[in-house]
């Protein structure tokens, strides 16, 4: 049976479709019907399981994706669908083998597995395809080898194979920093061409990692010719160690010339010593680590074999570490591994361990680590301070400097070019909400592609600042309306009417102001409020406006906006049970608007630190003002104030 299919089995066993849809109400229901059944010919009864379905998975989708009222309904199956293929690929191919086999005696085994995995790839991204929402077992076997060959090998007028297409563009989203051209698309190429060496086992590609889909495919495909192409790379300056036919093992000394020794010889390979940009760390491995680096060629080997190239790392003391070609688990270059093992991995390293010795650090090298690890900046422009790119990255290796603890670490960050952005980024380093601010284009979407799934996770609650302003920023606009409505729910569930407070920056009332406005966090408090708190506790000069919306809590009692306003609306006078008004340390503050004087029921009014001119207040309440410096007692007569509420 067709994966959707036992899916579907599944539900109605366990859980009946009524039951699902209770968490609609059927008015929604019907609206949804009614859509739905606009377009397409599926019966009532099919489109309710559907809602079913999209309700029963809707937990475990992107939260840009839960809100079913946002999308088509090939959109709504599309999603099912890619639910359903992602938990039944993985336990029922062999089910489903059966199932073929049984159904279409004498077919091939070995060909109907692999065919049977290539159309749930190609279902996983087009899930709306009208071939691809058949049953499996509905194709004999020469219709399904027929189908799949051709979504893995056709190519439109363009000269595109829209499978890869997708491919590349899921990888090329999620890895934004990494060359599509030179990294993702190469790789993906070879896992279409060559699907039939990647394991069986294997998750499709749509509930891959980029790093997972690297592995697997640098693990088990050959590379083309063609991704060697690179005759322009010089190694002429790199030190070789030692040199036979079998062998060819470098000792790069500086950071280029191990990029140089990666690009020319194994393209491919992910070792973090010789990768470009800000995912290099030759310093840290070099310097921090006081590891000697050596880059071994098996030329015996073709290229596309873990074992071809190599890097193996020395210690002060001997002991060696090795990085073969999936650089992953006890071969990442981070475990240290007997010299035996080594052996077993590449065995023409057999006599050659002389040629692999610690070197000791420089007098030069030893000078710059000790000045850098102890360096501290004078000014905020590290690369005019230290003379080059080069410098500012060696200095923030060893140094490690953490620049939201630092003087102006705002400001110096911003002064750092594009890929030492990046760079501190790669470190590891959290931004702070200033640091997000000052981010040049494609850092931002290097550093929200690190943090988006964290993110999307986190509560209202649990934002930081630097979050905070990541929500704000560009990249997060597919996301604002899903978070939206997950920020409003916890709001929602916290509100106490007899109290709210928004405090800047950090409480959640103010975090959902700054990303949403305060005018959608007042459309949230209860109307009903009796004590509404406003204030910045920060350094920073944060001047908001008070929206008219307001006036609708006609039972707030106290209102205090500290170092916060310039102004308040005229719409305040709708405010009629209003008590007591503090308006203290708003430097900006001049004068009160004239609806001030109709709310009648104020007994004090504090105005300290602000620059609150007297001549311009109404003279309805000056008439009633018993005034010291910064703290007025009103005092309306008792025929003014017979609709005012009893204070507690």
């Amino acid at each position: 049976m067709e994966l959707i299919g036992l899916l579907s089995k599944v539900i109605k066993e366990s859980v009946s479709t009524k039951k699902i849809l209770l968490e609609y109400p059927e008015s929604t229901i019907k609206k949804l019907v009614d859509k739905f059944s606009k377009q397409t010919d599926e019966t009532e009864d099919v489109i309710r399981q559907t809602i079913a379905d999209f309700e029963r998975f809707k937990s475990t989708f992107a939260n840009e994706d839960k809100d079913i009222f946002r999308h088509s309904y090939d959109r709504v199956k599309e999603l099912i669908s890619d639910k359903a293929t992602k938990q039944k690929a993985k336990k029922d191919l062999d089910g489903l083998v059966q199932d073929y086999i049984t159904k279409y005696k004498g077919a091939d085994l070995q060909l109907v597995k692999l065919n049977i995995k290539k159309f749930f790839e190609m279902k996983s991204y087009f899930g709306s395809n009208k071939n691809l929402k058949r049953e499996v077992t509905s194709f004999n076997p020469s219709e399904l080898n027929s189908l799949v060959e051709q979504g893995f090998s056709k190519f439109n007028r363009e000269g595109i194979n829209e499978l890869i297409a997708k491919i590349t563009q899921k990888f090329h989203e999620e890895v934004p920093d990494e060359d599509v051209a030179t990294v993702i698309l190469p790789r993906v190429k070879r896992f279409v061409k060559h699907f039939n060496l990647i394991p069986l086992n294997a998750k499709l590609s749509k509930f891959m990692n980029f790093e997972e889909f690297e592995h697997v495919v640098d693990g088990y495909t050959p590379m083309e010719e063609s991704e060697y192409d690179v005759p322009e790379i010089d190694t002429s300056d790199v030190d070789v160690a030692y040199e036979d036919d079998n062998i060819l093992i470098f000792a790069p000394d500086q950071k280029h010339k191990c990029i140089n020794v990666r690009k020319k010889y194994a393209p491919d390979r992910r070792w973090c010593t010789s990768w470009e940009g800000s995912s290099n760390y030759y310093y840290n491995y070099r310097l921090n680590q006081n590891l000697t680096l050596y880059y071994i060629i098996n030329k015996k080997l073709p290229s596309s074999d873990l074992n071809y190239a190599s890097v193996v790392l020395v210690d002060r003391y001997g002991d060696m570490r090795l990085a073969d070609g999936s650089n992953s688990g006890r071969y990442a270059g981070s475990t240290v591994i007997p010299w035996n093992e080594i052996l077993g991995k590449v065995p023409v390293l057999q006599d050659k361990k002389e040629y692999l010795k610690p070197k000791p650090f420089t007098d030069e090298d030893t000078k710059k680590m000790q000045r850098y690890k102890s360096y501290n900046l004078s000014t905020t422009d590290p690369l005019a301070e230290l003379g080059s790119e080069e410098e500012v990255e060696l200095w923030m290796e060893l140094r490690g400097p953490d620049f939201r603890s630092m003087k102006n670490g705002d400001e110096i960050f911003g002064n750092l070019p594009e890929e030492l952005q990046k760079k501190y980024i790669g470190l590891g380093n959290e931004l702070s909400g200033g640091m997000v601010r000052n981010l040049s284009p494609s850092a931002l979407t290097y550093y929200f592609s690190k943090k988006r799934e964290k993110l999307l996770q986190k509560s209202l609650k649990e934002l930081s600042e630097s979050d905070v302003e990541l929500i704000m920023s560009k990249e997060m606009r597919p996301y604002l309306r899903s978070l939206k409505n997950k920020y409003s729910k916890e709001l929602n569930e916290a509100f106490d009417p007899g109290f709210v407070q928004i405090t800047y920056p950090d409480d959640v009332n103010a975090k959902y102001a700054r990303m949403f406005g305060l005018n959608d966090l007042f459309n949230l408090i209860p109307e009903d409020v009796l004590f509404l708190q406003i204030e910045n506790k920060s350094n920073d000069n944060i001047i908001l406006e008070i929206p008219d919306t307001i006036g609708k809590f006609t039972e707030l009692g106290t209102l205090v906006c500290e170092n916060i306003i310039r102004d308040l609306p005229e719409s305040i006078g709708n405010c009629k049970q209003l008590s007591f008004l503090n308006l203290t340390n708003n430097k900006e503050l001049t004068t009160l608007p004239a609806s001030v004087g109709s709310l009648t029921c104020l007994d004090f009014v504090s105005v300290m630190g602000s620059n609150i001119d007297r001549a311009s207040l109404p003279k309805e309440i000056t008439t009633y003002m018993d005034v010291s410096d910064d703290f007025w007692e009103i005092n309306f007569p008792p025929e003014m104030r017979k609709n005012c509420k009893a204070v507690d």
